[in-house]
């Protein structure tokens, strides 16, 4: 027993072991993170994905009535539009500040900014994601007589 002390005190391998499980348990850790943290985001991008479609698809229904009704063209009220699509998405928690609406006469556009935070990557300094979503909309009446024609 005591030549084996020896021999350990003599090599210098005394706590290389211990060295080597710390490394391993932090690169355990930064894997974890990746996992749990990674699909965070791209939950987070779904959902921004998802908010951007249906806030672009709720501007996209605020048609220009009057010339609806009286030439039977379908034209999107830009005005409305932006500010139907802002009100979605801000109702549903977004900043206004993270919310970019486009609208012409065919088409509503909506870009959704969010910032997911993380739960494990945080002890190696990674705070949050920053995730996007953007989506265009068109505005349709009945069946043939959408904007555009079918994609």
């Amino acid at each position: 027993m005591r030549a084996l002390r020896e021999r350990a005190r003599v090599s210098g391998d005394r706590g290389a072991a211990s060295v080597f499980v710390i490394g391993l348990i932090f690169a355990l850790m930064v894997l974890a993170g990746l996992v749990v943290d990674g699909g965070r985001a791209v939950n987070g991008r779904a959902a921004a994905l998802d908010d951007a479609e249906q806030a672009a698809r709720a501007g996209a229904n605020e048609i220009d009535e009057g010339l609806l009704r009286s030439t039977g063209q379908v034209r999107i009220d830009t005005a409305d539009a932006e500010r139907s699509a802002r009100a979605f998405v801000v109702a549903r928690g977004y900043a206004a500040d993270d919310v970019h609406v486009t609208a012409n006469d065919r088409t509503v556009t909506v870009r959704v900014q969010d910032e997911v935070p993380t739960a494990l990557l945080s002890l190696i300094g990674v705070n949050s994601f920053n995730v996007t979503g953007t989506a265009t909309a068109r505005a349709a009446v009945g069946i043939v007589n959408e904007i555009g024609g079918a994609p």
